[in-house]
């Protein structure tokens, strides 16, 4: 059997586009991939987003949908973003982020309740593919999840108290991410090295087939 972390910020609609190939590649039977979210950039490093210049939130703008058109994968900008980010820039995150950690937290429920994949299947979609306001109100992601079998209540009865305890499963694997040699998501680690960004899956999966 061949191990593959991967390291996932709902932040990232990067992540979003491997979303398909990751799914994939976690059904082979040679290939166990665990799932590990990290919480977003501009929350666990603020201090690296502060000064950002427009031109780059410009480039970025133009090259995720460029990206989603070359992969053909439907894709909007999630309304809203998981981060409640500052007014005046995407790049600052406001002091209040209930919506991303809330994300978070069902996340890490769902992966206890043996059912991370499927959560991260619908959830992903449901942010980025375009056909969803409001993803995050109960009773959109409620409605959602309860199509592929996942009821949202038990989520949150799962980490109901158990907050400080996904905090720091984030916390451990933010530091295994820069342990292995990377500080971004999407990342995913196979025998210690490091594979960033969707654009190097295929370079992740021939790795793989030639271990």
């Amino acid at each position: 059997m061949k191990f593959v972390d991967a390291f996932w910020s709902h932040q990232s609609p990067y992540c979003y586009f491997a979303l398909d190939r990751l799914l994939a590649l976690n059904e082979r039977a040679d290939v166990t991939v665990t799932l590990r979210p990290i919480l977003p950039g501009v929350i666990r490093d603020g201090d690296l987003f502060k000064d950002r210049p427009d031109i780059e939130k410009r480039y970025f703008l133009l090259d995720v949908r460029r990206t989603a058109d070359f992969l053909g994968v439907a894709y909007r900008e999630a309304d809203p973003y998981p981060v409640n980010f500052s007014p005046e820039s995407m790049y600052r995150a406001e002091g209040d982020q209930g919506r991303a950690l809330r994300l978070y937290y069902l996340t890490a429920a769902a992966i206890e309740l043996d059912r991370g994949w499927r959560f991260l299947d619908c959830v992903s979609r449901l942010i980025w593919d375009g056909s969803t306001r409001n993803w995050h109100r109960p009773d959109v992601m409620g409605a959602a999840l309860r199509s592929k079998g996942i009821d949202l209540e038990e989520l949150e009865r799962t980490f109901d108290g158990k907050e400080q305890e996904y905090d720091a499963q984030f916390a451990r694997n933010r530091d295994a991410m820069l342990a292995a040699g990377h500080w971004g998501a999407p990342c995913f680690v196979y025998n210690g090295e490091p594979f960033y960004g969707q654009d190097r899956f295929d370079q992740l999966c021939w790795r793989i087939d030639n271990s």
